[in-house]
């Protein structure tokens, strides 16, 4: 065969192959194949193992409401984009459900009976301009039993824990009752007879809400055992409990119990009595016998972390009469001390503690630890008997000395634990899943919630940080479907310009440096017109020198070139990322279907070849 006939043969082989590459492309976007490989960073377009068993577990049907406004966001590509993966991962959670879960996707028109229901339902509307145009992107989940869970809006800055949110609405709307939650505390949290007001108390706003969502039963120190049946076991601040209670819990944890933990190193909340600023008179350290050490779980009682960056600013007694000051065994922490991989912590924007301690592992531990809240490297740890009433913020401010270490104030420790009682080498029989707190003064409504009165009237309450949150947030992770625990944050499928973002952050590196230089160019120059002012005779001084003239005309010279310069950088800056573009549109359009192609017909050549020889 003649070459010109190979040639001939590839390129009309190259040609049909385009052609079936083209045609292939159009039948999969009207019929796509179940087949998908997902290449993403993080696999976010793939159900977790602990999706996929939670959908397994499903044994009535769910019905997902998906509203969106797709006009409403015409313009706004994150939010439709974002809308976009929703639609996906709820596909695939259609499609791996074996028929038990279903989806409908409604588009609520304004002044239409779908926004009307969608509004009914806890949608929340969005206003997506400053003329008025709103949106809606939330989600209804529905349950055999008329149950129902809302996820308002779908916010696309929270879409790492997209999967979290929704598994934890569809496992909600699944119980057939409300999860049993068990509370063991040496705190005043609970409603009691106040014997100098002759009155009630009130109980603390966290146990309100605890009972409001879940079926509480508290358990008393003093009592022998845990009951019978419950899905998530609360201990705040522990204190006096009885032998039997302690080896009961012991118990559970070897049973791959699921705990939450609040121990604290100088509990300011277990004093008595009140002081007239509403904080009392001293501090207790909590009390877990020999609990946390025999699980893995190391903390001190009367260490203190003491915390420069996040110290909550209070007013205080100094030498000089009142002042505000930094409290640096009071923290103050914002998102940057929270983990934003766990889905029950990482939607918390801050969080106030008092005298909180630091955990750790023990030696020899084999449990795993996630920190979940951390202090700032600009800390150290302080004895709890400094603090109390008498403390004296500015001489621990004035004393403080960090030592560069960052503190776990929060962690989720999970695996097998050994058992606290004789035989000690006695272990679990299941992993445990048991989150810590080293402060149990968070839940005080002091530090976290604030009623609004209207003299005797209230207005509500008013949540000024997410301690409150942590607890329900966390109860409600460990008291749900295992399939909770295994999830954590996921990635974004939102993917940021990086290449992009370092030419435009080096080139506006240079514009300021020479920003800066010119500025400061202009500013010795501007005193030197000045100095020769001064040197100038009263009947001079409306006139410039010669060797003034030539400073000013230099000096305007300058900043013209400089100007110039600047300019250059922004044109330089708008052309390498054009060029970028230009680069990577030719290797999408020209590049990689040209390699497609030599490689065909590469393969095209050498198998003619081989089959000539064979023949020959």
């Amino acid at each position: 065969m003649s070459r010109s006939s190979k040639s001939s043969i590839a390129l009309k082989g190259t040609a049909l192959l385009l052609v079936v590459w083209i045609a292939l492309s159009a039948s999969l976007s009207i019929m796509p194949l179940p087949i998908r490989i997902d290449l993403t960073e993080g696999s976010v377009y793939t159900l977790s193992p602990g999706v996929r068993a939670m959908l397994a577990s499903l044994d009535e049907p769910v019905r997902l409401e998906l509203f969106f406004t797709a006009e409403g966001s015409r313009d706004l590509p994150q939010v439709r984009n974002h809308a976009l993966r929703v639609q996906e991962f709820l596909g695939s959670l259609v499609a791996s459900s074996n028929g038990k879960v279903t989806l409908k996707v409604v588009d609520p028109q304004p002044f239409s009976e779908a926004e009307d229901t969608a509004k009914a339902a806890g949608i929340a509307p969005i206003t997506a301009d400053g003329a008025g145009r709103t949106l809606m992107l939330g989600l209804l989940v529905s349950g055999a039993t008329d149950q129902r869970e809302c996820l308002p809006y779908l916010n696309p800055q929270e879409e790492a824990f997209l999967e979290y949110d929704i598994s934890r609405a569809i496992i909600s709307v699944s119980r057939t009752q409300r999860a049993k939650v068990a509370l063991v505390t040496g705190l005043p949290m609970d409603s009691s007879f106040d014997p100098r007001s002759q009155r009630m108390t009130q109980p603390w706003q966290v146990m309100a809400q605890l009972r409001n969502l879940f079926e509480l039963e508290v358990v008393p120190p003093s009592a022998e055992k845990l009951p019978e049946r419950f899905d998530a076991l609360v201990v705040a601040h522990p204190k006096g409990l009885a032998e039997p209670l302690l080896r009961a819990i012991d118990a559970y944890a070897l049973a791959g119990g699921r705990m939450l933990l609040f121990l604290d190193p100088f509990c300011e909340s277990d004093s008595a009595p009140m002081g007239p600023g509403g904080f009392g008179s001293g501090g207790t350290p909590s009390d877990f016998g020999s609990l946390p050490s025999s699980w893995g779980i190391a903390w001190k009682p009367n260490e203190v972390v003491a915390d420069r960056t996040f110290a909550q600013r209070v007013r205080a007694r100094s030498d000089t009469g009142l002042a505000t000051v930094d409290f640096v065994a009071w923290l103050n922490l914002n998102k940057d001390a929270i983990s934003r991989d766990d889905p029950a912590f990482g939607v918390l924007q801050s969080l106030i503690l008092m005298s909180a301690g630091s955990l750790d592992r023990t030696e020899g531990s084999k449990l795993e630890m996630v920190p979940l809240v951390r202090s700032s490297a600009d800390s150290m740890l302080i004895e709890g008997t400094k603090l109390g009433p008498f403390a004296d913020p500015s001489a621990l401010l004035r004393d403080f000395k960090a030592d560069g270490a960052q503190r776990v104030i929060a962690a989720r420790f999970s695996g097998v634990v050994r058992s606290a009682f004789s035989p000690s080498t006695v272990e679990g029989t299941a992993p445990a899943s048991i989150v810590v707190v080293a402060d149990a003064d968070m839940l005080r409504d002091e530090t976290w919630i604030q009623e609004e009165r209207l003299g005797n009237l209230s207005l509500g309450w008013r949540a000024f940080a997410d301690n409150g949150s942590l607890l329900l947030n966390t109860v409600e992770q460990l008291s749900g479907n295992q399939a909770l625990l295994s999830l954590r944050a996921r990635g974004s499928s939102q993917r940021p310009f990086d290449v992009v973002r370092s030419l435009q952050r080096d080139a506006e590196q240079r514009f300021r440096a020479r920003e800066e230089e010119l500025q400061k160019r202009i500013s010795e120059t501007q005193q030197r017109i000045t100095s020769m002012q001064q040197q100038k005779t009263p009947d001079q001084m409306l006139l410039l020198t010669p060797e003034q003239q030539e400073q000013l005309e230099r000096l305007q010279q300058e900043v013209l070139d400089a100007r110039k310069e600047l300019r250059q950088v922004q044109f330089s800056l708008r052309e390498d990322v054009e060029a970028l573009g230009h680069r990577l549109m030719l290797l999408n359009v020209l590049a990689w279907p040209a390699i497609v192609a030599v490689a065909a017909i590469v393969l095209g050549v050498r198998r003619r070849g081989g089959s000539a020889g064979v023949a020959a």
